[in-house]
């Protein structure tokens, strides 16, 4: 949590008997508001607020302060640092000590509405942390609502719309000694979760908290070096074959992205085998473990996973780019809608996509099935998706897990593509051949601007109508890529380059 100290004159402002300028309200709400920020008052605004001459508002000030926590200790400005600052006269002396503050890092910002004073942070390098109110303004904005792109089964709800009774967290009571404490504390800070639900009963259930560099992870074996973490306080997943833990990675990484985050981490026990497989599976990689009190009084010893958004492994959703692996792919609108939900801008919803019956539009995985003889297509190829259809653009980027063109029976091909494909199984019967085409991928990304065929044709890219699987080289992606505006430095990585 990031401390922001307020200037002694911001303090009147709000304080005062008279009408409180509106940027000032708005700015102090958010900040009251925000589970991020707290305001913390220096010791000399208190000195301050005592040379009010009037006794009846010195004492409402006086009272109204106390609330705020006082930075303690707080070291007095240098001769060096009042030289360089300039100080000419008892006021500057006061300024100069709540800017040395900050210079000391007792608080992440300072906020003021005194130029003066801003015209001293610039002297020192402190100006992108001594703020105007305007500046201020600008940069704790008023927390938007989510807006990571999930299915629609998928609800964002907040916790006090819980039941700390549902059966799912059963399991968690036993786990965590104080899980019911805990969270009946989140719900009161009006925390949210990602959740499912069937018959009024959660099957599934997500939480998320961003830290920062002040975290404290006394309980890790291996201490966390600074870092803005995100963490995944909460992952159960009742309702197992729908492939919602995938679309929970999704969720995870699109909000890692947007937070800007170092390194996402989850503890989980050695008995969630099938958890730690996925997780890793996604670059998730052991770390150390941490302590956890039991709800039986008994110490465990859990697993620490972290996942790296910076230093970019070839794991989603990061991907290397090679010359000789770059595919279009051709896909008909009706198949396009099953297998790519979140790239349809429009489309007609029904009963199976509210209840996510639709397994192959949830997971991460899926499967692509055709005719073609293309050879060169192998694991780590980059796949383009054309909806040939209505659409007539490329709309989703996939990453090749595995191919597959020679099959006994069809059930050999059944099993293999039967929770990944748009088909079903009786479309998959009567089309089966010994020799078709399968090619396993992971979707990585769904584009917000649709890449369209007269772009792919005026940049030479395509000559003609896209009717099969075809190759393109890898100035044409990057082309592609910086049309539908991918943040090449978030999902791209070419060791060529």
């Amino acid at each position: 949590m990031e401390k922001i100290l307020l200037d002694t004159n911001m303090f009147i402002y709000l304080e005062d008997y008279a009408v409180t300028e509106d940027k000032v309200v708005t700015l102090t709400k958010r900040l009251f508001d925000s589970d991020q920020y707290k305001i913390v008052i220096h010791p000399k605004t208190k000195e301050e607020i005592l040379k009010i001459s009037d006794s009846e508002k010195r004492a409402i000030f006086s009272s109204k302060i106390s609330v705020y926590r006082e930075i303690k200790s707080a070291p007095k400005a240098t001769k060096e640092f009042n030289d360089t600052v300039g100080c000419n006269n008892s006021h500057d002396a006061i300024d100069n000590e709540l800017l040395f503050s900050i210079y000391r890092n007792c608080a992440q910002y300072l906020i003021t509405n005194d130029k003066d004073l801003i015209k001293k942070s610039q002297k020192i390098g402190l100006s992108d942390r001594v703020l105007s109110i305007d500046q201020a303004l600008e940069k704790f904005q008023e927390k938007a609502p989510e807006d990571v792109r999930k299915p629609v089964f998928i609800n964002y709800k907040y916790l006090h719309e819980l039941d700390i009774n549902d059966t799912l967290f059963d399991s968690l009571k036993v786990d965590y000694a104080g899980f019911e404490k805990w969270f009946k504390k989140k719900q009161l800070k009006e925390a949210q979760a990602y959740v499912t639900e069937f018959d009024g009963k959660l099957t599934s259930f997500l939480m998320l908290k961003v830290e920062n560099e002040d975290e404290d992870y006394k309980d890790f074996l291996k201490p966390f070096r600074p870092a803005r973490r995100l963490k995944i306080s909460t992952l159960k997943v009742a309702d197992t074959g729908k492939r919602i833990g995938e679309t929970f990675i999704k969720i995870i990484v699109e909000k890692a992205i947007k937070e800007d985050i170092d390194e996402i981490y989850v503890t989980v026990f050695d008995k969630q085998e099938f958890l730690i497989d996925m997780l890793e599976s996604y670059g998730f990689k052991k770390y150390t473990k941490k302590k956890t009190l039991r709800s039986d009084g008994g110490i465990e010893l859990e697993n620490v996973l972290v996942k790296s958004m910076k230093n970019k492994e070839n794991y989603y959703p990061f991907f290397e780019i090679d010359d000789n692996r770059i595919f279009l792919v051709p896909i008909r609108d009706k198949y396009h809608h099953l297998l790519f939900q979140e790239s349809e801008k429009q489309f007609q919803l029904s009963l199976e996509d509210f209840q996510g019956k639709n397994v192959a539009s949830n997971s991460l995985k899926k499967a692509y099935l055709c005719d073609s003889k293309i050879k060169q297509i192998q694991k780590g190829s980059i796949l383009l998706f054309y909806s040939s259809g209505t659409k007539k653009s490329i709309t989703s980027l996939g990453i090749v897990d595995a191919v597959f063109n020679k099959f006994d029976n069809f059930d050999e091909m059944f099993n293999l593509v039967k929770k990944r494909t748009a088909y079903d199984e009786h479309e998959l019967r009567e089309n089966f051949k010994n020799d078709k085409l399968v090619i396993l991928f992971k979707l990585y990304y769904s584009f917000d601007n649709y890449v369209d065929f007269e772009f792919l044709k005026s940049n030479r890219i395509v000559n003609g109508a896209i009717q099969t699987i075809q190759h393109i080289n890898k100035e044409q992606l990057l082309q592609i890529l910086e049309k539908c505006k991918m943040k090449k430095e978030i999902y791209l990585i070419d060791k060529n380059t």
